[in-house]
């Protein structure tokens, strides 16, 4: 199980490091509005194919990216390109905030 968590944390790390456009949300599965976001998330993710990349990171099982990130509340979204952060968020998010925030950039 361990080498599986690394895998995936390695995998993340290199997605949030090199993918062209990536949008990043840090929850817990502990956390009632990450639960509330996964519904959101979800659309998003349909909407975005294509477009970017959504790469979602559990604090507790990715601790380091966590740590890297200094990320202190759950949910957090980022939105990267090539590794830059160019976005941040924390908190409940609409659908519309959430692409509106992608749209700001990519336009």
């Amino acid at each position: 199980m361990k080498e599986k968590k690394i895998a995936s944390e390695e995998r993340n790390q290199e997605k949030l490091a090199n993918g062209d456009w990536v949008m990043a949300e840090f929850y817990a599965t502990w956390c009632p509005h990450c639960q509330r976001m996964k519904p959101v998330v979800e659309e998003f993710k349909k909407l975005m194919v294509g477009t970017l990349e959504v790469v979602e990171v559990d604090i507790d099982q990715e601790p380091a990216l966590t740590d890297f990130y200094t990320v202190e509340s759950t949910p957090t979204f980022i939105l990267f390109r090539k590794g830059q952060q160019l976005w941040r968020q924390s908190g409940e998010l609409s659908l519309e905030r959430l692409e509106k925030a992608v749209k700001g950039f990519k336009s």
